[in-house]
């Protein structure tokens, strides 16, 4: 199906995003069970439970708008999963793991942050309040998780850096 509209383009980006939330909703319990960090496992635990909520207001944003999630595929996630297989490999300690792991998450939430954003912005022009409502939970939520790994990361980093010296 062709996108020749802002309407349909604002459903093509909405279902990347249901998709990249799906694939998210994934792998968080896979990198919880990677952690030795009860602080770095805790944190994965609550985003996971903040993105079965995500999707659940996604398919609300679908209602609203009489509409279906496309098949599309959101390529930056899967992208971001494949570098974290990636690093697997390379062997690394769990606590290297679960710093690699955060920063994964800090690219994660600034990606689907900079997406509501936009899907946001698009849903007031549309008029679709109740739909710009939704997103920007969502939104509010990366934010919030945004800041959370960031203070979890540099802490653990401090500690890892002293263990060193």
């Amino acid at each position: 199906m062709p996108i020749n509209s802002p309407e349909k383009l604002f459903l093509h980006e909405l279902s990347d995003m249901y998709d990249a939330e799906q694939k998210i909703a994934k792998m968080l319990p896979a990198m919880a069970k990677e952690c030795d960090n009860s602080q770095v496992k805790s944190a994965f635990e609550h985003h996971e439970q903040e993105t079965q909520q995500q999707i659940q207001n996604l398919e609300q944003c679908f209602q609203i708008l009489g509409s279906k999630p496309e098949k599309a595929q959101c390529a930056a996630v899967a992208g971001m999963k494949q570098e974290h297989d990636t690093f697997l490999k390379e062997d690394p300690s769990k606590e290297i793991l679960a710093l690699f792991d955060l920063g994964g998450a800090s690219k994660t939430e600034y990606y689907e942050m900079a997406s509501y954003k936009g899907l946001i912005e698009n849903a007031n022009l549309m008029g679709q309040k109740q739909v710009a409502d939704l997103l920007q939970e969502n939104y509010k939520q990366e934010e919030a998780m945004a800041k959370k790994v960031e203070k979890i990361s540099a802490q653990l980093g401090q500690q890892i850096s002293q263990k060193a010296k």
